[in-house]
């Protein structure tokens, strides 16, 4: 078969796995408009008994509890979760695998170990989880977005994988990425696109937008995903879920994208609907005094850094808000999310300082030059031969680098300095004002039209300094107070970032916000950013902003 053919027959399996019961009518949203919200869609209340529905809009913690002390079975979760997902993932065209039946069969088992044991067997006990197509799970396809690697099914699981296993967690569905992982959108020539819940005219974000498509659209009560350049952040922020973005080597590996470099290392992370979520997926992998992994034993690239759940933030928060990178001019929406949310922090007895020096629109314009630079270095050659071994096409923006020739190890050497350099001046200028963290945009406009986002330059700085990050959503785009007048238009616009041709400047940015309803019901967020190494206590932090957001 050509690699069309293929692609075709993975789709048409895909479909076929799905049980007859769960499937919905060949035009499942002919009562709805594209741009509607599917996230109440009619399905879930036909498919899901009452229970069900309970079971899959009851946050993680608790369902946890429930598990462990047996008010609810494994085998019931998983069903559950199961029924929702395969809704998703015909709304939203979010899935790449499914495991439905081998996760069945893992509850039940987890279930007679309970009824035999009376103990758990981990802290995920009996926990479905969802994960990105991008991940070693024995007996499964990790294609990575790649037509070529159809032909390959994985022997065994990653170690991450592994890890979530011995926690007790299940794995039921695998998600849709970008061809290679390499594009902020979530579109590849096996599966298609995905859509947006909250409006499926538009981009959920990539790499990890089926992950987190899906757990927005509670078909998933904690997902796993990579960041190596916003991929974790940009689709949380784009689908209203939170994600944790560790540091480089916090997190064990099992994922395989395409080739690797010291220069910028992806990491893994957890998409979930609370922060508290988040908090039990790391302490699961990495453990605690009550829950000993080690993974750093047997993964030689990891920092040996267990869990410290007893590391907390001050109760009073030295915040810095940056409103404008200096790259892109934030679109009314996403600067209204800033403003608003520096006063509530205000009048919640936070510190917050306003980052309208130049030197900070300056560091993060010479780091999105820097992390460019990086993403394009290796010139594309290991995508180039994926790609020949199917002939299968490229995306449109995929970053392949292939514009560029390869950089040799004096233009490597070049950027380090330059990388470390950076990282220096940022720590530096957050020291010198003692700010806890650092809030901004996760990008300059809310979720785009499919195929239209701008630039991940400002995700990305993060990568670079390697900065532990949280997405924290707050709020929607609202058709009234997020018309963009003509002061705003009349902005003049920032020079682009040379040398990287995948992503669009402030010019564009004008031409795509014709008005709010280009976006209507699109989430909105903030990222909030602490020194490395710090995950412990940039949760906590974001978990002090997320009750004063959504304060009753």
């Amino acid at each position: 078969m050509n690699w069309q053919e293929r692609c075709a027959a993975r789709r048409r399996a895909l479909a076929e796995s799905i049980p007859a019961a769960w499937r919905l009518p060949p035009s499942p949203t002919s009562k709805s408009s594209e741009t509607d919200s599917v996230m109440r869609h009619e399905a879930i209340t036909q498919i899901l008994s009452p229970t069900e529905v309970k079971i899959s809009e009851t946050a993680t913690p608790l369902i946890l509890d429930r598990l462990k002390t047996g008010q609810w079975t494994s085998e019931a979760v998983v069903t559950a979760f199961c029924k929702r997902a395969a809704i998703a993932h015909q709304l939203l065209n979010c899935a790449a695998e499914i495991l439905f039946d081998e996760a069945l069969a893992d509850a039940r088992r987890l279930d007679d170990h309970y009824k035999w044991t009376g103990k758990p067997i981990g802290p995920l006990h009996g926990l479905p989880i969802s994960i990105k197509d991008m991940f070693d799970i024995a007996g499964h396809f990790n294609t990575a977005g790649i037509a070529a690697r159809l032909d390959e099914v994985v022997s065994k699981d990653g170690l991450i994988v592994r890890l979530l296993r011995e926690a007790g967690a299940i794995p039921f569905i695998i998600t849709n990425v970008s061809q290679a992982c390499l594009l902020v959108e979530t579109t590849n020539n096996i599966y298609g696109t995905t859509l947006n819940p909250w409006n499926r005219a538009l981009s959920p974000g990539g790499s990890s937008g089926g992950e987190s498509a899906l757990v927005a659209f509670r078909g998933s009560p904690l997902g796993m995903g990579t960041d190596g350049g916003g991929s974790l952040r940009l689709p949380a922020a784009w689908t209203g879920v939170y994600t944790l973005k560790p540091s480089s080597a916090r997190m064990p590996g099992g994922h395989r994208g395409i080739g690797y470099s010291d220069s910028n290392q992806s990491c893994n992370g957890p998409f979930a609907n609370d922060i508290p979520s988040l908090r039990l997926f790391c302490e699961a992998i990495l453990g605690s005094d009550n829950n000993q992994t080690q993974p750093w034993l047997i993964d030689s690239n990891m920092v040996p850094i267990p869990w410290n759940p007893n590391i907390k933030p001050p109760t009073r928060l030295r915040l810095g808000m940056l409103y404008d990178d200096g790259i892109i001019h934030r679109t009314p929406p996403v600067q209204r999310c800033l403003v608003e949310a520096a006063g509530l922090l205000r009048n919640a007895g936070h510190e917050v300082v306003d980052l309208t020096s130049p030197e900070w629109a300056e560091m993060h314009r010479r780091g999105a030059s820097i992390i460019f630079r990086i993403y394009t270095e290796e010139g594309g050659l290991h995508l180039r031969e994926e790609l020949e071994r199917s002939g299968e096409p490229l995306v449109p923006r995929v970053c392949t680098g292939w514009s560029e020739a390869p950089s040799t190890p004096t233009e490597i050497w070049a950027n380090h300095r330059e990388r470390n350099k950076l990282r220096d001046e940022y720590r530096a200028a957050m020291r010198e004002i003692g700010l806890d963290a650092v809030i901004s945009a996760p990008l300059p406009h809310p979720a785009p039209p499919h195929g239209q986002y701008i630039t991940s330059a400002s995700v990305a700085i993060y990568n670079l300094l390697d900065y532990a990050c949280c997405v924290v959503p707050f709020g929607r785009v609202d058709t009234e107070k997020d018309v963009a007048g003509p002061e705003w238009y009349a902005q003049e616009a920032y020079e682009p970032i040379p040398d990287f041709p995948y992503d669009r400047y402030d010019a564009e940015m004008k031409e795509l916000y014709k008005g709010p309803y280009v976006f209507e019901n699109a989430p909105l967020a903030l990222q909030v950013a602490t020194l490395p190494y710090q995950e412990e206590m940039c949760l906590g932090i974001s978990e002090i902003i997320d009750n004063v957001l959504h304060a009753e």
